[in-house]
């Protein structure tokens, strides 16, 4: 396995293996947008901010993903005329609007040596072999930073939690969702890794 910044590796098709873990990994809560994995791929392909991402590879696969860094960079930065393109007028349109909310707000916390981590997906073939858990231990050894904040994680999202947990990030806040019968999430929790603590 090797760990690099997306921008840095060498594949014509980067974008595209990208997107497909992207959406392995969080695709189920953007089904809205799209019920068709292969339809939200090519859609979210455009988006990413490739430099601020991390990526695992493992047999020429991006079998993981996690965005880190300051507080001053996207994640994301989203065009409405390659979503309508892909996802037609209207859910296009909506996705514009949900993605500007949602991925492109600032960080609750920036400041010196603070890393923001998210968008931590796995590829389905490669779940459940340790993968994330390296590429986050990779983001904790990154020397540029002593506090590592997860934000907004549903708390539906069991695996995810545990495997933070695991890693020595502790919860720091939960906040309470109006819309859980529609969603199935009750909180969204927020988490700190402290390097020194």
């Amino acid at each position: 396995m090797q760990i690099m910044r997306a921008n840095e590796y060498n594949d014509q098709h980067v974008r595209e293996k990208f997107s497909k873990t992207f959406v392995d990994g969080f695709g189920e809560d953007l089904r809205y947008f799209a019920e068709d994995k292969e339809k939200l791929a090519k859609a979210l392909k455009h988006m990413f901010v490739l430099e601020n991402f991390y990526i695992a590879v493992v047999d020429e696969d991006i079998a993981a993903i996690t965005f880190c860094s300051d507080g001053d960079k996207l994640a994301i930065q989203h065009n409405q005329k390659e979503l309508r393109k892909h996802l037609g007028w209207l859910k296009g349109t909506i996705a514009n609007v949900v993605f500007k909310k949602e991925f492109q707000k600032p960080p609750v916390k920036k400041g010196e040596k603070i890393a923001n981590v998210g968008f931590v997906a796995t590829a389905e073939k490669y779940r459940r072999k340790g993968i994330a858990s390296t590429l986050i231990d990779y983001i904790l050894s990154l020397p540029q930073y002593e506090t590592f904040l997860l934000e907004t994680i549903a708390d539906t999202n069991i695996g995810a939690l545990q495997l933070y947990k695991n890693l020595g990030f502790k919860e720091i806040k939960r906040t309470k969702q109006k819309h859980t019968t529609f969603s199935g999430i009750h909180y969204y929790i927020d988490m700190a890794y402290k390097r020194n603590e």
